[in-house]
């Protein structure tokens, strides 16, 4: 089955392919500066400090000058601007870059990594009995579920991946639908690794599984807590090294 999502991965690969209107852009701006006019260098223009006019009508030539009055503070932004108050935890809609309910939407797609990496939890769950318990009861139906019915994952997998873009949802929502398609795409070279070694009869010590295990399991809910929290607070989570970028690339510029 881990093949079989990797098969589907280089498949929706295939299909994106960003930066192609940014390419098509640049070409035709090209094409414009080659057969248009020629470009104004900064040296076309004298620019003079003191103009006082013609001098003949006895004017000192500031009747024609416009008073310059300086909109920019010492750091160059807009004294007007408007700054977000950094002490709430929610931002307001004028500060946030995701209002409305996006930012419940922008949720959604992270149940796909928090599904396949369920099984990495598992000596974290035996050491802390209430949060085995709160797993059992929010999470376990719907990995027991995936477990009988292994086609639902690639269905899921597929549906978290197309589906945003597809529906014409917006850049910010298909942007954490990618994210999350990418941390589940992550989850498939741990499950290799551990699928070889169980098929290999090796008996690992308990002292080498536990901290891999764990390390897995804490990158996954590190990073869906870290996206979860900032889609709801209005900020995109797009601070995850190589994995943000990533999902910037593909869904495009748009």
């Amino acid at each position: 089955m881990r093949i079989d999502k990797a098969l589907v991965v280089a498949w929706i690969a295939s299909l994106q392919c960003p930066g192609a209107s940014a390419f098509r852009g640049a070409a035709t701006l090209r094409g414009v500066r080659s057969s248009g006019s020629p470009a104004s260098s900064p040296f076309d223009t004298t620019t003079r400090l003191f103009d006082g006019g013609d001098g003949d009508d006895g004017n000192d030539g500031n009747d024609g000058e416009k008073k310059y009055n300086n909109e920019l503070d010492i750091f160059g932004q807009p004294k007007d601007k408007k700054r977000p108050n950094k002490n709430a935890f929610f931002l307001d809609d004028d500060d946030a870059e995701i209002i409305g309910p996006e930012r419940i939407k922008s949720c959604i797609p992270y149940i796909l990594p928090l599904i396949d990496g369920d099984n990495f939890g598992k000596y974290i769950y035996e050491r802390i009995p209430a949060l085995g318990t709160a797993d059992y009861v929010l999470l376990r139906p719907f990995v027991e579920a995936i477990h009988g019915a292994p086609a639902l994952s690639i269905v899921l997998f597929i549906i978290f991946a197309l589906g945003p873009q597809l529906t014409g949802q917006s850049r910010t929502v298909r942007f954490n639908a990618q994210q999350a398609v990418l941390i589940d795409v992550a989850l498939i070279f741990p499950q290799l690794i551990g699928e070889a070694v169980a098929d290999a009869d090796a008996n690992l010590p308990r002292a080498v599984m536990e901290p891999a295990s764990n390390f897995v399991w804490y990158f996954i809910v590190s990073c869906v807590a870290y996206c979860v929290v900032s889609n709801l607070r209005g900020k995109v989570p797009n601070q995850i090294p190589y994995i943000s970028s990533f999902s910037d690339m593909a869904i495009g510029p748009f």
